[in-house]
């Protein structure tokens, strides 16, 4: 009898406790997709996430400071005051036979006489040629301005046109390095005056380095510059705005270097870059340099743009 009852309350005790997990049971099934359910919501949160954005790394050490302030005689030449230059290779077309012009930009009257730097079966020369501009009818072009042609009557290559420069005559002219045409356009490391650039130019006895660094200004400006040197003379001969944020700086281009006055000194044709779509173009050339430094200003063009 006693072995009975011991076996009745042992069954007892087993059926309270399976009803009391049995009862439990779904809550902890609950529990479990609950967590689940906070964990995957948590994870698609995470994924939806926007990232964060990269931080702008500026590696900027100035080689140069005390530079003038943009804007303070960036444009000044040292040349004559009434020389001027008119660029013709940024504004030739292949679909046209002449260049054009907005109408403000270009100063010249028909039948003038200018001086024109010519390519002709792979020598350079400075050449006399007579201009004439006309209306470019039923055109109107950037900045909703009226054009002009611009046509001068001796044919070839040509790179600019020059007017009262007295330094520069007519003849061959001695050439280190020409930026190829349109067609037949290089690597643009080649000529574009940017991070890194790094040319040697060889004229004569003299050696030439025309390379990029960065600078200071005196109102506290970083900016990209351009510099010439030769026998430990350094001159900053242009500047343009530091954007850490491009994949580069960049002052402009380099179309032309070699000997244009005849004077055994390196002389330099080149542009500023812009993000405007206008064309400013600058003659660098050792007659007009200032004292103490290897080249100056003889002659700006520029164009407005859109």
């Amino acid at each position: 009898m006693e072995k009975v009852l011991s076996r009745l309350v042992l069954l007892m005790f087993a059926i309270v406790l399976a009803g009391s997990i049995f009862m439990n049971w779904p809550d902890a099934e609950v529990r479990t997709v609950d967590a689940q359910t906070s964990s995957s919501n948590s994870i698609s949160s995470n994924s939806n996430a926007a990232s964060p954005t990269p931080k702008v790394i500026d590696d900027f050490v100035p080689e140069f400071v005390g530079l003038p302030d943009f804007g303070e005689g960036d444009e000044a030449v040292t040349g004559a005051s009434q020389a001027k230059l008119i660029d013709i290779s940024e504004f030739q077309s292949p679909e046209e036979q002449w260049p054009s012009y907005s109408r403000d930009d270009l100063d010249v009257s028909s039948g003038e006489t200018w001086l024109g730097l010519y390519a002709s079966k792979g020598q350079l020369q400075l050449a006399s040629t007579k201009v004439t501009r006309s209306p470019r009818k039923g055109y109107i072009g950037p900045g909703d301005q009226p054009s002009d042609w611009l046509k001068y009557e001796r044919k070839g290559e040509l790179f600019f046109l020059v007017k009262d420069i007295p330094e520069l005559k007519p003849g061959k002219v001695t050439t280190l390095y020409r930026q190829p045409n349109k067609q037949q356009m290089a690597d643009p490391k080649d000529y574009e005056l940017s991070d890194g650039y790094r040319r040697e130019f060889v004229l004569g006895q003299e050696t030439y380095i025309l390379r990029t660094s960065h600078g200071i200004t005196r109102d506290g400006l970083k900016a990209v510059v351009l510099v010439l040197e030769k026998n430990g003379v350094s001159q900053v001969i242009d500047k343009n705005f530091h954007s850490p944020a491009e994949d580069r700086d960049i002052v402009g281009r380099l179309f032309w270097a070699g000997d244009l006055d005849g004077d055994g000194k390196l002389d330099l044709y080149t542009d500023w870059w812009n993000e405007k779509g206008s064309i400013t173009t600058i003659l660098h050339l050792s007659t007009y340099a200032s004292d103490g430094d290897l080249i100056g200003r003889a002659a700006t063009f520029s164009s407005s743009g859109c």
